[in-house]
């Protein structure tokens, strides 16, 4: 019990305090004995920090699968290939995974009384920790976060039926279904797929968006017009392809629309209702099917779009929304906008100015033509060089040993809450006996959760600074626009620091993670254990030299500094139980700054 208050203490001093002032900047070094083991340790690092990237958390086995085949084919083919793996598999669905667990519980999904919705959470937890198609499903959650949509309000969590029998609940986990199918399309067909999307125009208010009458004084909703400008395709100003802004003569930000064009554009969205309406305003709900268009309901004029291009008047509502949608993609700051949201999501707070350009130049065209091709900007965003720079793993030949160096606060990020706790389960968790993770939504230890963005604008703003030396840090010439942010930190204060160091502090100590899935009269209590498995770390738990080099090269791609190492295995030595031992070491590298900082 000692080892474990002193653990917490110096997470709360360590992972709180150095992660809001600072990363971890040194790494550190590793000796070894052999030329297998120097190639090793040195391919080890590379896997673990492509993986940390590219899943909700690497497993112990994808890790040594991985280092495996970079030592056959090279670091940069063997990722090449498992990103073609991964896209070549079938997405696996929300929407029929929490089917799957509703039927195995014995519930319909409009049943009363047993907090259906719950199974939304059940399926998107049990996705992130066991699905095959872990790429794809951090793409989603990644697009997720761009066009967002959530549960508050709007209906999203009733349990009706439409008239194909699907609740309205299960809408959003279609949603997210939907950015999953779009994992390997065009951003052209994201654009296109959410705005057809009835959830999208329920939360955003296109749906039954009928065309105005300005006589009296009626105009249409601009809510969606806004926001695809805004949030979802080209932001407020416009930018070069390597996301340095542009400013006029007097050296002012230069806006890429202005309100005629909002005003434009949502005359534009009008017309669209519920699939299998008979009105643009009589029909029932179906939160399932895309937006169907009544053509006397949309506003046939011509509209004056993007860089002065005008529609001409269009009788086919559907063709003149496309014919929008086209213009707005036409836009060149859809590729620096877009291809920067997806970095800071997957690689890096702040992409330089050259990475942010070739991987603009890539969404701009694939090579083959295509504009907005996701799988071959994933791949440039995974592959750069400037992802394996983050971390500069080099050899010392006296003594000989390998030496690991993060390169800096402009190549990292802080690891976002949600991703942070999957990937601790997906490394040492089991499921319930049935196999199912029937994991709550949990926003009530980190704020973040799926489904349950606050607003439009995320969890969390892309160009946040948290109070203190970051708003004051000079950024080199490599970063567009002369600042650096961190997103995550938005999110990260003291008290959901404390919260999730209480979390896995719970379930590292009792080897056990617990939750209460449901508790009323008629499901009853159901009480979820996911027991965690400490077996690999237990058998190194008598030398806690070789146990704290393990977590790093697992849980921290290396970059544990020589001086966290050195206190760690200082304090492990002090404890006996060998048990203990495992767990303060786990519990201690996971918070970490190392294990909570991503290089």
């Amino acid at each position: 019990m000692a080892m474990r208050l002193g653990v917490r203490c110096v997470i709360l001093l360590t992972a709180v305090m150095s992660c809001l002032h600072g990363t971890s900047a040194h790494g550190g070094d590793f000796e070894v004995f052999s030329r297998n083991e120097m190639i090793d340790v040195m391919v080890r690092v590379r896997a673990t920090q492509f993986l940390q990237r590219a899943t909700f958390g690497p497993t112990q086995d994808e890790i040594d699968a991985m280092t495996m085949r970079m030592r056959q084919i090279g670091v940069t083919a063997a990722a090449e290939e498992w990103i073609d793996d991964q896209f070549a598999m079938e997405p696996t669905s929300h929407v029929a995974t929490a089917r799957a667990m509703m039927a195995a519980d014995g519930w319909a999904e409009n049943e009363d009384g047993v907090n259906i919705t719950r199974y939304r959470d059940h399926a998107w937890w049990h996705i992130a920790i066991t699905a095959p198609d872990q790429l794809k499903q951090r793409i989603a959650w990644a697009l997720i976060q761009i066009c967002v949509i959530s549960n508050q309000g709007a209906g999203f969590n009733n349990r009706g039926l439409d008239n194909n029998q699907n609740a309205d609940w299960l809408g959003l986990s279609n949603y997210y279904d939907m950015l999953l199918e779009n994992s390997d399309d065009t951003y052209r067909e994201v654009l296109g797929d959410v705005t057809y999307s009835p959830v999208m125009g329920t939360y955003l208010s296109h749906l039954r968006n009928k065309k105005g009458d300005p006589s009296k004084g009626v105009f249409p909703d601009e809510n969606y017009a806004r926001e695809i400008m805004q949030l979802f395709s080209i932001g407020l100003y416009e930018m070069d392809s390597d996301g340095q802004l542009k400013v006029d003569a007097e050296g002012n930000d230069i806006p890429t629309y202005d309100n005629e064009t909002i005003k434009a554009f949502a005359r534009l969205f009008t017309g669209l209702t519920f699939a299998g309406s008979r009105t643009i305003t009589n029909g029932r709900r179906d939160l399932h099917n895309p937006m169907m268009m009544f053509d006397g309901s949309h506003d046939q004029d011509p509209k004056t779009l993007l860089n002065g291009v005008t529609l001409p008047a269009n009788p086919n509502g559907v063709a003149d929304i496309n014919a929008g949608l086209d213009n707005l993609y036409a836009h060149p700051n859809v590729a620096p906008f877009i291809s920067r949201l997806l970095i800071q999501r997957l690689v890096r707070s702040n992409p330089s100015r050259a990475y942010l350009g070739r991987v603009a130049a890539v969404f701009n065209d694939n090579g083959q033509g295509v504009k907005g091709d996701m799988k071959a900007v994933i791949k440039a965003i995974l592959l750069d060089r400037e992802c394996w720079n983050s971390i500069r793993v080099s050899r010392s030949r006296r003594p000989v040993r390998i030496i690991v160096r993060p390169t800096g606060t402009e190549r990292s990020r802080l690891a976002e809450p949600v991703v942070m706790y999957a990937g601790f389960l997906r490394r040492f968790s089991s499921p319930e006996p049935d196999g199912w993770y029937r994991l709550p939504a949990l926003d009530y230890n980190w704020v973040q959760a799926p489904y349950r963005s606050p607003s439009v604008f995320n969890f969390y703003l892309p160009d946040f600074q948290p109070a203190g030396p970051i708003t004051a840090y000079q950024a080199s010439s490599r970063i567009p626009n002369g600042s650096i942010y961190a997103p995550e930190f938005q999110l990260f204060d003291a008290v959901v620091a404390n919260r999730m160091a209480n979390r896995i502090r719970g379930d590292v100590a009792d080897a056990n993670a617990d939750y209460t899935a449901v508790n009323n009269e008629k499901a009853g209590r159901h009480d979820v254990d996911l027991p965690m498995d400490f077996s690999v770390e237990e058998t190194l738990g008598e030398d806690p030299v070789g146990l704290a080099k393990h977590l790093d090269m697992t849980l921290c791609a290396g970059t544990m500094t020589n001086e966290f190492r050195e206190a760690l295995v200082d304090a492990l030595q002090q404890e006996t139980n060998v048990e203990q031992r495992t767990r303060g070491a786990i519990l201690s590298v996971l918070m970490s700054p190392a294990g909570m900082i991503v290089e």
